[in-house]
């Protein structure tokens, strides 16, 4: 009787277990995809659904306490176009929604002043986007291009990022730095 039961019992954990292993997925930065699975769907811009009707859900910005995360915001921003997505419409509510919380966070930062100079080699995407020119695109890819490559020696090296051209770094120069983190 007792082995009858513990079969049923593994039967049911396997069942769980494969329902969050091998359901939709979602970028999130930094954590692991079993991490994204847990969050709630109110952590999500859009949730679509598949022709098998299966959620996909897009765009987490939430913590698993319902808290914003605007670093996951503005990394979301920055992979965007990434996303597949079943209705075009779906794909313009999710901007919409993320440019909505981007927004009010710039406008909170842009009132509060730089502390000293951004140091490029250890900056959080929030960080970055407080810099004149750098939107979550371009904040994005200078992570990226940090952990594909080593730390920048100085700052003139930012200009390998893609999107930082001259007028870019032009305009940030003053503000960064390439200090050891």
């Amino acid at each position: 009787m007792i082995i009858h039961e513990n079969k049923h019992i593994a039967a049911r954990l396997f069942a769980v277990l494969f329902f969050i292993l091998f359901t939709g997925n979602a970028y999130c930065k930094n954590a692991k995809e079993i991490d994204v699975r847990f969050l709630s769907d109110d952590a999500f811009a859009v949730i679509e659904k598949n022709k098998k009707g299966e959620k996909i859900r897009h765009c987490p910005h939430h913590d698993s306490e319902g808290k914003l995360d605007n670093e996951q915001v503005i990394y979301m921003l920055g992979i965007f176009d990434k996303e597949s997505w079943i209705d075009a419409k779906n794909k313009e509510e999710a901007k919409k929604h993320l440019e909505k919380h981007y927004d009010k966070f710039k406008g909170e930062m842009m009132k509060k002043e730089l502390k000293g100079p951004v140091n490029i080699n250890d900056a959080k995407l929030t960080e970055f986007v407080r810099l004149p020119g750098i939107g979550p695109v371009v904040a994005v890819k200078i992570v990226e291009y940090r952990k594909a490559h080593t730390l920048f020696k100085d700052i003139d090296e930012i200009k390998k990022v893609e999107g930082i051209g001259q007028g870019t770094f032009n305009g940030i120069r003053h503000y960064i730095r390439a200090g050891n983190p």
